[in-house]
């Protein structure tokens, strides 16, 4: 297979050709004094047969005045001067009647055994035709082409002569077959000789071209070096002609452009360090709008791993920006660079920028993708925080000023008055001491705390949260009751936070069911899970409230939880411990047909691989 891809190389090299165009030259050339000769030889046959004739024909001394037919025809056949001249193997003469074109006599053997197929033969001599068809008085034919005919081509010459007794032509046949015998053998020298001339054509092409090929050969192979990297060879220069020149100007081109790919690849490879660890996105489109290069970061935003097959307008189009790039191509300007958009779930800062080609116009743009959707989330958070806090802060402030000016106002006399306005301060300052506690708390989880990690009994931990809540639950004449199974392994975490983390949810189990309910609280283990379940019969939650109760300050009654008392930071914070030591916690309920949250926290085994 490479044997025949170097012979399909050769064939195609400037060498092969230059072999090739002094092969044809010389195979041109002789070929060319091939036919010329050919003819000659013909030429040469011809004229001898033709003088000949004409000598021998001119000696006769035939008078037109007293010669008639029978003395010329016994003129050609006895005269030993044209005897031998017009008789023969291959020669003969037939005397036709000009007049009425009957053949009278004829020597050739043919006419004795097929007179009638020897006529239509010769009737194809063009030089009988003209001398036929003459009326200016024409005597000879002498068209020195052959006459084709199947029993053989044949030479003619014509003559008209005019006698006593009416005017006659005289034709003389001269078979070609001893001049194609001479042909042969001249044709046969001349091919051997065009043979021997086109080898030699052929190897002193080889020699001759090899001088002129052998350094562009050179040159051509360090180029193939070059393409791969090799710049260590260099070219011998041999000469001070046009070749030797290339050679040193290809040398220091080699030199030059090893030392600018060696600054090239280093600034490609940071370029490429750069885009593949950006944190921001980077789509490249072309004049066409054809993505020409995507990083891994525009692949993540996008959550496409297909992002390099988007054109520009259809990219524009899912981002929801009015811009194409036949738009761009024609104003050759982006007029808004900067766009703030959403893309599916995600928030992006799209910067928009155009590169442009040796003639200043735009070749192409690049996309920068940003994602702001945790910004996004955080600025909304903020927003809703600082209002909730100042909303919350606001309502037992107002009360507690409201109360405090009426006091002050007077209202300290009377002593039953200002006991139940002491105890509403009283109520709302508890209320917004739980809220900067609660909120404490959170500040404390988002910096990071540390826990304080102990083996605890999830069983005992859990029993001892429920009798302390029961006197809430009793308050309100409800039945609370655990139900746990035995044998529960330990877990490992902070007893003070877990212990936060039930209350928080069997307190407000206890708030949102009404007197004489029930909240039932379970307790077991599944696979590496300790399951604490607090399921209660109270008002229940609506469903599409149920994905938005562990986010902060969310409440789905805020009016009936402001006034039980809530800070809608208690299942925030129950999430965020749960969160923390490896678990989660998530809720089912029905709206009027009670709440059941399942609390589920790793066993330490698990909890110890997690913390």
């Amino acid at each position: 297979m490479k044997n025949h891809i170097s012979r399909a190389a050769f064939l195609r090299s400037i060498q092969w050709r230059l072999i090739v165009i002094l092969v044809l030259i010389t195979f041109v050339l002789m070929s060319v004094v091939w036919v010329f000769l050919n003819i000659k030889v013909e030429s040469v046959f011809y004229s001898d047969f033709k003088s000949s004739i004409e000598t021998s024909y001119n000696a006769l001394k035939l008078d037109p005045q007293t010669t008639a037919y029978e003395t010329l025809k016994d003129s050609l056949e006895t005269d030993p001067v044209i005897m031998g001249v017009i008789r023969s193997v291959d020669k003969s003469f037939t005397i036709i009647d000009q007049n009425t074109t009957e053949i009278k006599y004829s020597s050739d053997p043919l006419y004795k055994e097929d007179p009638q197929r020897f006529r239509n033969e010769i009737f194809k001599s063009e030089n009988l035709l003209s001398v036929l068809s003459n009326s200016t008085g024409k005597i000879t034919g002498e068209n020195q082409a052959y006459t084709r005919a199947s029993t053989g081509d044949f030479y003619d010459y014509v003559r008209s002569q005019s006698l006593k007794d009416g005017k006659y032509i005289i034709f003389f046949k001269y078979a070609r077959s001893k001049a194609i015998d001479v042909l042969d053998k001249f044709n046969n020298i001349i091919f051997w000789g065009m043979v021997f001339s086109v080898l030699a054509a052929l190897f002193i092409g080889f020699i001759l071209s090899r001088t002129i090929t052998r350094p562009i050969y050179d040159i051509m192979h360090k180029a193939e070096k070059i393409t791969d990297g090799e710049f260590g060879y260099a070219l011998e220069v041999k000469s001070d002609d046009e070749l030797g020149k290339l050679a040193k100007t290809f040398n220091f081109m080699s030199s030059r452009l090893k030392a600018m790919l060696t600054e090239i690849s280093s600034e490609k490879k940071k370029v490429e360090t750069i885009l593949n660890y950006m944190t921001d996105g980077i789509i490249a489109f072309n004049r066409n709008g054809q993505v020409i290069h995507t990083n891994p970061a525009s692949k993540m935003i996008l959550e496409s791993s297909s992002a390099e097959l988007t054109p520009f307008d259809a990219f524009m189009e899912n981002l929801g920006i009015e811009l194409t790039i036949s738009k761009v191509n024609e104003e050759q300007v982006i007029n808004e660079t900067l766009h703030k958009v959403q893309y599916k779930d995600r928030f992006l800062r799209v910067q928009l920028a155009s590169f442009t080609d040796e003639n200043n116009q735009i070749d192409g743009i690049i996309a920068v993708l940003q994602d702001i959707t945790e910004e996004h989330k955080l600025e909304n958070m903020r927003r809703e925080f600082v209002a909730n806090v100042s909303h919350e802060l606001r309502t037992p402030l107002t009360s507690v000023k409201s109360y405090t000016e009426t006091l002050l106002d007077g209202a300290l006399q009377d002593q039953m008055t200002a006991e139940h306005f002491l105890g509403v301060i009283n109520d709302e300052t508890d209320r917004m001491t739980r809220l900067v506690k609660d909120l404490l708390t959170l500040s404390q989880h988002d910096g990071g705390i540390k826990l304080n990690v102990e083996d605890i009994s999830i069983s005992e931990l859990t029993q001892s949260c429920v009798e302390r809540m029961k006197r809430e639950a009793q308050a309100k004449k409800q039945e609370l009751k655990i139900i746990s199974k035995q044998n529960i392994p330990l877990i490992r975490g902070d007893r003070h936070r877990i212990d936060q983390l039930l209350i928080n949810i069997i307190g407000n189990a206890i708030k949102y069911t009404p007197e004489r309910g029930r909240i039932n609280v379970q307790l077991y283990s599944e696979r590496d899970y300790a399951v604490v379940i607090v399921e209660d019969n109270g008002i229940g939650i609506p469903e599409q409230d149920l994905g938005r109760i562990f986010e902060r300050f969310y409440r789905v009654d805020k009016a009936r939880s402001r006034q039980m008392g809530g800070t809608g930071l208690g299942l925030a914070i129950a999430k965020e411990i749960a969160v923390m030591h490896g678990g989660n916690i998530s809720a089912k309920s029905k709206l009027g047909k009670g709440t059941q949250i399942v609390i589920e926290l790793p066993l330490k085994k698990r909890q110890q691989q997690a913390l």
